[in-house]
């Protein structure tokens, strides 16, 4: 009867050392696949926007959607032509800076052939509230020596209200802007308007 005992003791110590050491680092990895899901999802949609830039030609003749992998915020910033996405997670993925994830080259304008779209993630605690992963899709422009023009994807929410949102984009393009001497050296800049609604 003792031993019975003495056996269900340690059985049950063992079960929770086992809980309070691995469970922490289960949640690690449940970040880390949730930082891998929101890295894909924000590629897909800079490669979607950058495709209907490149290649429509009618105005709303192009549109398409894509359905965020975790629950958060998505913000559309016109002035800042960027898109954020933001979500919590169980454990701390912190940086002690801004970490650019698909170019080098942090230029707000960049020759023709690089990445229009720079994507930037940074990880942070909230007090009491845990802790947060934030990517930023910012749009630079792109000037081309050659044709002494410049070119650069322009977003803009529908509405006011399109500005915050928490699983699905909609965006549509809304017809290029060229504006004269605007550009980099002055030279002229095309805009591809990009309209999106946040749902």
């Amino acid at each position: 009867m003792i031993s019975v005992v003495l056996i269900s003791g340690i059985i049950i110590s063992l079960v929770g050392f086992a809980y309070m050491f691995g469970m922490p680092l289960i949640e690690k990895r449940s970040t880390i696949t949730q930082y891998g899901s929101a890295v894909k999802f924000m590629e897909d949609l800079d490669k979607k926007i950058v495709e209907m830039a490149r290649s429509c030609t009618t105005q709303k003749g192009c549109d398409e959607k894509l359905t965020a992998p975790l629950s958060g915020q998505i913000r559309v910033d016109q002035k800042a032509n960027s898109i954020t996405y933001e979500f919590p997670v169980s454990q701390p993925l912190l940086t002690k800076d801004v970490i650019m994830l698909n170019t080098i080259n942090p230029g707000e304008f960049t020759p023709y052939g690089e990445t229009p779209g720079k994507l930037t993630m940074e990880g942070y605690s909230v007090p009491g509230a845990g802790y947060r992963l934030k990517f930023v899709l910012h749009y630079r422009e792109l000037y081309n020596e050659e044709q002494k023009k410049s070119y650069k994807i322009s977003l803009a929410p529908e509405s006011p209200q399109a500005a915050n949102g928490t699983s699905t984009i909609n965006f549509y393009y809304a017809g290029t802007t060229r504006i004269q001497d605007a550009g980099y050296s002055q030279y002229d800049l095309l805009a591809s308007n990009i309209t999106m609604n946040i749902l």
